[in-house]
C-alpha cells in the first residue's frame, strides 16, 4: 500500500520540492500552503504522516500541531516538522507537543525520504 503524505508549507518552492521528493520515492501526497484546513484535510486524506512547516501567516505551524495532537482522530498520525528554525527551545518544544520527528531546511538529498520511511510500518518512536 502507497503511503500517504501531507505537505504543510507556505512556500510554495519548498512545498514542490518536498512533494517532487516524496512523489519520486512512490509516496502519495497532497499539499496545503497553511495551517489552516490542516486538521480538517487530515481527516479526509487519512495521511500516514504529515510534513508541516512552523512558520506560516495565519494558523501556523505550531497552532496545527497543537490542534491535530489534542484531536482523538488525528493525535497519533505522525508529524515532521521541517523549518529553519533550529533552536533548542523550538526542538524541545516540538517534541512536547508531539511531534515525532524533525527535519532541518535545507535538508540533505534522500533525508526527507529517509525520515518519512521510519514511519512505514505504522511505528511511531516519540523518542527518536
Amino acid at each position: 500500500m502507497t503511503m500517504r503524505v501531507l505537505v504543510v508549507d507556505d512556500e510554495k518552492d519548498i512545498r514542490r520540492l518536498l512533494v517532487s521528493d516524496l512523489q519520486s520515492a512512490g509516496y502519495e501526497t497532497v499539499e496545503l500552503e497553511s495551517g489552516e484546513h490542516v486538521l480538517e484535510t487530515t481527516l479526509k486524506f487519512r495521511p500516514d504522516v504529515i510534513v508541516l512547516d512552523l512558520t506560516m501567516p495565519g494558523v501556523n505551524g505550531f497552532e496545527a500541531l497543537k490542534e491535530l495532537k489534542t484531536h482523538p482522530q488525528t493525535a497519533r498520525v505522525p508529524v515532521v516538522v521541517a523549518s529553519a528554525q533550529t533552536s533548542r527551545g523550538v526542538l524541545t518544544m516540538v517534541r512536547e507537543m508531539g511531534a515525532a520527528d524533525f527535519l532541518v531546511k535545507p535538508w540533505e538529498d534522500g533525508e526527507l525520504v529517509w525520515r518519512i520511511e521510519q514511519f512505514k510500518d505504522g511505528v511511531v518512536d516519540q523518542a527518536a
